[in-house]
């Protein structure tokens, strides 16, 4: 026990020595550390740090627009149990976003995505899909007020709809080609977005 208890004196007199910036950039490590050990508040540190990194994140149309593939892989149902394939959504531009709950970079760009559904949903289909049950996702909406459809894979989509990692967001126009992919969390809100989505309602 004395030995801990000389390490602890010797470090607090190393401590004391710093200037007041180091030991303000100490104890915020100190804290920063402590949060991420917790599991109630290592989520929300993690959502945070996604929120930063995403608005470094551009967002540019592919240049190449490829065709879509596996159409038929892609099988999910709503809040109501009923069954759905993308197939039914091609008569409009379509976004599809897959997502998680427990997601932090998901959980990060929600809020763009919740007003980007809100600006553009008339005019463009939003499939904002999971494969955790429907219960989690609609108490994940209600506690944090959001409206945006969401549903519950039934299937492992395959071909152009098969992801690797959360989210991954998929945009497609109306002559059924992927314009954009992206994987990882984005600001929805950002001019360029809003450009695409913008040419996307009017055609």
């Amino acid at each position: 026990m004395s030995r801990i208890e000389g390490w602890f004196r010797k470090e607090y007199g190393k401590f004391k020595k710093k200037r007041w910036y180091s030991q303000l950039l100490d104890l915020l490590f100190v804290v920063l550390l402590i949060m991420l050990i917790i599991p109630s508040t290592r989520q929300e540190v993690m959502t945070y740090a996604s929120r930063v990194r995403m608005y470094l994140t551009p967002v540019e149309e592919n240049e190449q627009k490829q065709e879509l593939k596996g159409k038929s892989t892609v099988l999910f149902q709503d809040a109501a149990g009923k069954q759905h394939r993308i197939g039914e959504y091609l008569d409009k531009p379509l976004f599809i976003n897959y997502w998680a709950t427990w997601c932090p970079p998901c959980r990060a760009e929600m809020p763009t995505l919740e007003k980007l559904y809100q600006q553009y949903g008339q005019d463009i289909h939003f499939l904002f899909i999971s494969s955790q049950p429907m219960g989690k996702q609609q108490d994940f909406l209600k506690q944090y007020d959001y409206d945006m459809p969401v549903y519950q894979l039934a299937s492992r989509p395959g071909g152009s709809f098969a992801y690797s990692a959360l989210p991954t967001s998929l945009i497609i126009n109306r002559d059924n080609r992927i314009i954009l992919r992206k994987e990882g969390a984005v600001n929805w809100q950002s001019e360029s977005v809003r450009e695409i989505f913008d040419r996307l309602a009017r055609k």
